[in-house]
């Protein structure tokens, strides 16, 4: 726990000016609430004597100017807290979200996307409450119990004694309250990252439970995480209801002892009537730590927790990185080798076993394969996606490995199936990978993929807006404008990865049409299920199980009657041979 508190004040210090104003007012205020007391006893002692009234109405004065005082410098330390709790999850926020996007593929396979919501909104919030109100109490409180109990030694060792005596039934109690609220707070944070999971997977996924009608379903799921989430809550609130009072009444018996026994001293005339009124006054002034202790200790453990799991996203170590001394590519001319590729997502259970394959700079190759045969792991290994288990992929004679990153996937431009569009105009979505593109640009690859004929009946043009996750235009349009972003870089290597599934028989015609000047130029690998996509192929690779199994032309694969030819005769009839480069 030590640890965490250190790593967050990293964060505070960064903000040193502010953290320093908080503390000169966190100190100045301590000094004035402290010196109420002794002025309010000061003026019993007074009153008692029969002094004159002037000399009492100039203690009140005093008393009135102290707590103007202290007003103001509450108002600094407050301020302060909150300034600093938005300083620091700015940098928080900022630090998560460089995190999130220097991680590997597989850390997105590991962590849910609403888990990760919740971390950059949720846990944060809950660090910033803490921060902005609770440190600022945390350094208020601590100095106040210490100031009270300095100027209770200065004022009388016995009351000081009567008062002092508690404090360790205090410091216990609240010791075992904080290790009772740990273990809620931090299984609310989860529960709340997995409320939040629900909660985006429906709003992502609407259009599937509503055709599947799946709504009371998954109304169940959500009121169940909330439900949890909800008793985390419930439960904690519970052991406070019984803390904080607990604490109040352990304060008011030591008042009661207090006037009790220094009222004998003071009825004695060993002490003042005044002495114990500032006493009283001085242990009042705990009541008020005390009854927010338990609030302080909730709104700490829980700022904590999200702290942790804010720390988890942070400590997080990309499995895909730069290598030291990394290399950049210079000129690429294309040729890619797969030598004796191993690799699986999960350890012992490969996806590729010992793959060796070479294609050459511009050749066009289609992998094609069931489902599930390892043809897009083949793909996703040449921009590192992912690492080879075992084996090498090679670029251009260097494994890729051994050069940058940024370098490597400038060269590699990739086209899925699974077409992702931002909430922006189609302009702005066709220019993501070059946002100084000119207009001419970006007309001349949407009349590549074809795009322009839709854009072009759009009243807006390439300035209309797509909606979220381009949700306004149908699958076809979505997968010509996400070709048209990917031409735009300019890619040496080019992988089509099942990028014509979605259009019409027609528009995938024109579009292998106009690819073929592309093409030309690169190295393509074409990922597809759909035989009919293979006239752009000049080489035909055969998936099955994790290997190649075939390497050859449509005519060749046919006449050797295995793995491709079934594939073809459950797609197509005698007359439907769609002939490759090759053949041609």
């Amino acid at each position: 726990m030590l640890e965490k508190y250190l790593r967050l004040l990293v964060y505070v210090k960064r903000h040193w000016q502010i953290a320093t104003v908080m503390g000169v007012c966190v100190t100045a205020l301590t000094g004035f609430r402290v010196l109420v007391p002794f002025l309010t006893g000061a003026a019993v002692n007074d009153i008692v004597a029969k002094s004159p009234v002037s000399s009492v109405a100039y203690l009140a004065v005093e008393i009135v100017a102290v707590s103007a005082a202290s007003a103001a410098f509450s108002f600094g330390l407050s301020y302060g807290g909150q300034a600093l709790g938005q300083k620091l999850i700015y940098d928080i926020r900022n630090t998560i979200f460089t995190s999130i996007q220097s991680q590997s593929f597989s850390f997105y396979d590991r962590n849910e996307t609403g888990q990760l919501m919740s971390r950059a909104t949720g846990d944060v919030e809950a660090v910033r409450r803490f921060v902005a109100f609770g440190l600022g109490q945390l350094l208020s409180n601590t100095f106040l119990v210490g100031g009270v109990i300095l100027s209770l030694f200065y004022l009388n060792l016995y009351l000081a004694a009567i008062v002092t005596v508690v404090f360790p039934v205090i410091l216990f109690l609240s010791w075992k309250f904080s290790q009772t609220q740990g273990p809620f707070w931090r299984l609310t944070r989860r529960n709340y990252g997995a409320m939040n999971s629900v909660l985006q997977q429906n709003v992502t996924g609407a259009r599937i439970v509503r055709s599947f009608t799946a709504e009371e379903g998954e109304v169940s799921r959500f009121a169940a995480t909330n439900q949890a989430y909800r008793d985390g809550i419930v439960g904690s609130s519970a052991i406070r209801a019984v803390y904080v009072p607990l604490l109040s009444l352990v304060i008011s018996l030591d008042l009661a002892a207090l006037y009790y026994l220094g009222g004998g001293r003071v009825i004695a005339g060993t002490i003042t009537l005044g002495e114990l009124v500032a006493a009283a006054n001085l242990l009042a002034l705990l009541s008020g730590p005390s009854r927010f202790l338990g609030q302080l200790i909730l709104i700490g453990q829980n700022g904590m927790a999200g702290f942790d799991r804010i720390l988890e996203v942070i400590d997080a170590k990309a499995d895909v990185k730069d290598k030291p001394g990394a290399a950049q590519l210079g000129e690429v001319k294309g040729e890619i080798r797969f030598e004796n590729v191993r690799f699986g997502y999960r350890a012992g259970r490969d996806v590729l076993k010992g793959v060796d394959l070479e294609i050459p700079p511009g050749q066009v190759v289609a992998f094609v394969g069931l489902s599930g045969s390892g043809k897009t792991t083949m793909a996703n290994l040449i921009p590192r996606f992912y690492d080879v288990t075992g084996g090498a992929v090679k670029l251009d004679g260097m494994d890729v490995r051994d050069v940058t990153l940024k370098s490597l996937r400038g060269s590699v431009g990739l086209v899925s199936q699974d077409i992702f569009l931002f909430s922006a105009t189609i302009r702005e979505n066709v220019c993501y990978g070059r946002t100084d593109a000119s207009q001419d640009d970006v007309e001349r690859v949407c009349r590549l993929a074809r795009a322009d004929e839709f854009v072009e009946r759009f009243p807006d043009r390439y300035e209309t807006r797509v909606g979220e996750r381009g949700v306004t235009l149908s699958g076809g349009q979505k997968q010509r404008i996400a070709i048209a972003r990917t031409l735009l870089t300019d890619p040496r290597i080019l992988i089509l990865d099942d990028s014509l599934s979605s259009v019409d028989a027609g528009t995938e015609y024109a579009i292998s049409d106009a690819l073929k000047e592309v093409v030309k130029q690169r190295t393509t690998i074409i990922i597809t299920q759909r035989l009919s996509t293979l006239r752009l192929a000049q080489r035909i690779v055969v998936f099955d199980g994790g290997r190649v199994v075939e390497d050859g032309v449509h005519e060749e694969l046919l006449a050797h009657n295995g793995t491709y030819a079934k594939l073809y005769q459950s797609q197509y009839a005698p007359q439907d041979v769609p002939s490759t480069e090759a053949d041609r």
